[in-house]
């Protein structure tokens, strides 16, 4: 059975998405279920279009410049976290990047969710997402 619905943070360099940004959505494609994409950049309205042809059904794209001055961390959980709310989306996948790893952090102290870092894979078994480590152990 498919994950219902998995976002995946998108970053953007030089309006263009991420390589990793792309993988995620490819991965998160390949769960099954609805695939949707957040971009906080001043670059994002540039970058949207190729998440879609990547599988993004849906972009939430924040253009405020602030994106593009100061560390993303605290404006993009909070960002992010008012998404969830709304939202409720099912699986969040977040690049490995500085950014990506200090956005997932401070998202998962405000949602009060687990999240799990350096996973290889993430699997759906039906019931929930199963995320894989470097040493191969589920959760």
């Amino acid at each position: 059975m498919p994950v219902g619905k998995t976002w995946v943070l998108a970053e953007v360099l030089e309006t263009k998405p991420t390589a990793t940004s792309l993988e995620l959505l490819t991965k998160a494609r390949s769960l099954g279920g609805t695939v949707e994409a957040i971009l906080l950049s001043p670059e994002a309205e540039q970058a949207a279009p190729a998440l879609g042809e990547y599988g993004a059904s849906t972009v939430f794209a924040g253009t405020d410049p602030a994106y593009g001055e100061l560390v993303l961390g605290g404006p993009g959980a909070d960002a992010v976290a008012a998404l969830v709310a709304e939202h409720r989306p099912d699986l969040i996948l977040v690049p490995m990047s500085y950014a990506g790893r200090d956005v997932a952090g401070r998202l998962a102290a405000r949602l009060d969710v687990p999240v799990v870092s350096n996973a290889l894979d993430v699997s759906a078994d039906g019931t929930s997402p199963r995320p894989r480590s470097s040493a191969g152990h589920w959760w």
